[in-house]
């Protein structure tokens, strides 16, 4: 069962690994998002949530959608990866299903 503490803790660690990611400390990103900088302490600790109008600006800096800072585990991706999602993001729209799933069976191929 989940409660609102398990929320904050998992949201706090996704804040966390984003950061990290991104090779930045707890003090530039609060300045990056004109926050306190305990602000990102008790945040990435789970002691605290956030408003809309917070997790908006998470979402806009670090480029993702609202839902990746509600998975518990989040991979761990090179800038070269996050790039590629962001370019692949872009061209998505274009392809069909069955476009991607041709481009899938043969990245399956190349991978044996």
């Amino acid at each position: 069962m989940t409660d609102s503490n398990k929320i904050k803790i998992i949201l706090g660690a996704a804040i966390k690994e984003l950061r990290i990611q991104k090779g930045i400390t707890q003090e530039q990103l609060a300045e990056y998002l004109d926050l306190q900088p305990h602000t990102i302490a008790i945040l990435e600790t789970g002691k605290s949530f956030v408003s809309s109008e917070v997790l908006a600006k998470f979402c806009n800096f670090f480029d993702v959608d609202p839902c990746v800072f509600f998975i518990k585990n989040i991979v761990n991706k090179s800038q070269e990866d996050l790039d590629y999602i962001k370019e692949i993001k872009k061209i998505l729209p274009v392809f069909s299903s069955s476009k991607l799933r041709e481009i899938y069976n043969i990245l399956l191929v190349m991978q044996k």
